[in-house]
């Protein structure tokens, strides 16, 4: 796990050293230049030491015969098979990793080698003789690539934005219609980024740039084979109890210690009890605690008995960190790690596990993310399934019910407030269609509010486009039907573009590698095989994922509410925060940067603390705005 950085189509000395210094972070453990002034190319690379520890290993690595030239951030969990195919190939290895593997695939097989791949990567691979270079990322989006065209026919790319900044032609100029999705819903959608001009590589894409062609070429080289399953229920349950251990146990091989995010839910509880019949090593786990006093508003479930009780079933050690609210002092510099203006909380609890974990000399963590995404398990899922039937009431009445669940109270502490808002955000879209009854269940705002903390030159930018206007045409191009259309957005936008996004920059952070072993590719190629129904049924969301996990996690935990790493956000915002936003939205502050109207900053604050809407993410996000404008020097 490592960062990568480099250019091609004009020579700039020393550019690559400044983007390798600046993701430094992401491989404290070596780094190494690669410069072609003739070819007008340049590869660089920051190592994390985790498979093969030796200088064999290093980055950039060439071939044998100087043609090739690769740097690459991930994991090839496949690797030995390859390897050993390879070898029958005839090439003769010098290092025990899967970098090497990599190399040798793309030498021998091209380009056709990418989807041999069952791991997590981002990579550029240079081919001296045809002087082309290829790009590539996963089919999952789990290793993040992002690349800007700062002079036509000049292509920068790296892990992380802020090394394509250091580039001087490369811009700082706010993308809005970006922006607007992520006060939506925490992060942008598609390829585009907060920053105009600079794209993301989408998942299970490449690039290829050969000399005399004026333009980068970006194919896909895998899709996701849907809906076709002709098996029974019973058959692909022993199936995916199979593929899902399997995924663990190939995600589990490393020359270093690793350990495991545990929130004692069904996903990280599976990871960890399987982890435990393939290993004799302990492995630490990792959670977060709350006081009661801080849970009063936002009633998360207590995660700490449940993953204590799972650690100590297996004689795991137990790492609990007890969050307090004087922690979002850490908010400004995680921002800066984002590169974006990720709005979630979590990045505070994923942070202070990472960092613990690296202080115990664990560089490698793994993670339960993915499996909502695969088997259905958010209650968006349900809750668009659970009011389909009321499509069939006239839209007269569905607008009384809409307008009705607006009376609700939004912010009301204690587990009553709590049913209350989301009975509010189950029912007051229900005049709109499915999909976008989906999106308005996905988004933590609606437009309207966000519209509303805009200056007018701003709001004229947005012309009155839906924040969900990307997602809307995923699904509709998608071509699927019922509860798939939705699990297929989530998939392909929510998945890379935030959860797996700000987990790699905020462990990368600390240089601690975090792996996903339920998007293990076998894992996620039968899920998107399965029916719907096989996922969610009435209200049991990850229906086949539960039956599969059955005898192996115990049945308290199987029969839990869903469990993740949250924090008490709206408490912060309400009671602990004040002072951060009246320094960041003061008048003059507001004045100077001239995005936002001050009546309705203003606004979202009072309905907020008085009940009336639930706005507090939309706060949240306005201040991770505000602290990456700042930090990444953006007007």
């Amino acid at each position: 796990m490592c960062g990568i950085a480099g250019y091609v189509g004009g020579y700039w000395p020393d550019l690559v050293s400044r983007m390798n210094q600046i993701q430094k972070h992401r491989g404290p453990d070596g780094d190494g230049v690669f410069e072609d002034p003739e070819s007008g190319v340049g590869l660089g690379h920051v190592r994390l030491a985790i498979l093969d520890l030796s200088t064999a290993a290093n980055q950039p690595m060439i071939s044998p015969d100087g043609r090739y030239v690769l740097v690459f951030n991930g994991e090839i969990y496949n690797f030995k098979e390859l390897r050993n195919e390879l070898k029958g190939k005839g090439w003769v290895f010098r290092s025990t990793g899967d970098t090497e593997v990599l190399l040798a695939g793309l030498a021998i097989k091209g380009m056709s080698f990418v989807k041999r791949l069952n791991g997590i990567f981002a990579f550029a691979f240079w081919d001296r003789k045809e002087r082309r270079l290829l790009l590539a990322r996963d089919p999952l989006g789990v290793k993040p690539l992002y690349w800007v065209e700062p002079k036509p026919g000049l292509w920068v790319f790296a892990s992380e934005i802020k090394a394509l900044l250091q580039h001087p032609d490369v811009g700082r100029e706010p993308d809005f219609l970006a922006i607007q999705e992520h006060l939506a819903r925490g992060h942008a959608s598609g390829t585009r980024t907060a920053f105009k001009g600079i794209f993301r590589l989408a998942p299970m894409h490449l690039m290829v740039w050969e000399a005399g062609r004026p333009e980068m070429e970006i194919r896909e080289y895998w899709n996701p084979d849907l809906e076709r399953n002709e098996t029974s229920y019973e058959n692909m349950v022993e199936k995916l109890r199979e593929v899902v251990e399997a995924g663990v146990v190939r995600q589990m091989v490393s020359d270093v210690p690793i350990g495991i995010f545990l929130s004692g839910g069904l996903d990280s509880s599976a990871i960890t009890l399987l982890s435990k019949r393939k290993t004799q090593r302990p492995i630490q786990c990792f959670t977060i605690s709350y006081p009661s006093s801080e849970n009063q508003v936002d009633q998360f479930v207590n995660d700490l008995p449940y993953a204590r009780k799972v650690a100590e079933s297996v004689g795991f050690p137990f790492n609990n960190i007890k969050i307090k609210p004087d922690i979002t002092h850490l908010l400004p510099s995680l921002i800066a790690h984002l590169d974006e203006p990720l709005a979630d909380p979590a990045i505070i609890t994923c942070y202070l596990i990472c960092k613990l974990a690296r202080e115990r000399g664990v560089p490698v963590l793994l993670s339960g993310q993915g499996a909502d995404e695969l088997f259905g398990g958010y209650p968006r899922y349900a809750a668009v399934e659970a009011t389909r039937w009321l499509e069939a009431f006239p839209m007269s009445l569905r607008r009384m019910m809409a307008g009705a669940a607006r009376a609700l109270p939004a912010v009301t502490e204690g587990w009553t407030g709590a049913f209350l808002r989301r009975l509010r955000r189950v029912v007051v879209d229900i005049d709109k269609s499915a999909d976008v009854r989906f999106m308005a269940y996905a988004s933590a705002e609606a437009d309207g509010a966000i519209c509303s903390v805009f200056s007018p030159a701003i709001q004229a930018l947005f012309d009155g486009r839906p924040s969900a206007e990307c997602s809307l045409k995923m699904m509709t191009e998608s071509h699927l039907t019922g509860g798939n259309r939705y699990i297929q957005r989530d998939m392909a936008d929510y998945l890379p573009n935030h959860n797996l996004l700000y987990t790699d920059k905020i462990s990368m952070s600390v240089g601690v590698e975090t792996r996903v072993p339920l998007l293990d590719l076998e894992i996620v190629q039968l899920a998107n095989s399965l029916p719907f129904s096989f996922k969610c049924k009435g209200k049991t969301t990850k229906r086949i994922f539960r039956d599969a996990m059955r005898g192996i996690v115990s049945e308290e935990v199987l029969k839990r509410p869903k469990a993740g790493f949250g924090a008490p956000y709206r408490k912060w915002l309400r009671y602990d925060l004040h002072e951060m936003w009246n320094d960041l939205f003061s008048d003059s502050s507001i004045r100077e940067r001239g995005w936002f109207d001050p009546a309705g900053l203003r606004a979202i604050r009072k309905t907020s603390d008085d009940g009336v809407e639930d706005l507090y993410f939309l706060q949240w996000a306005l201040l991770s705005l505000e602290l990456w404008a700042r930090e990444f020097g953006v007007n």
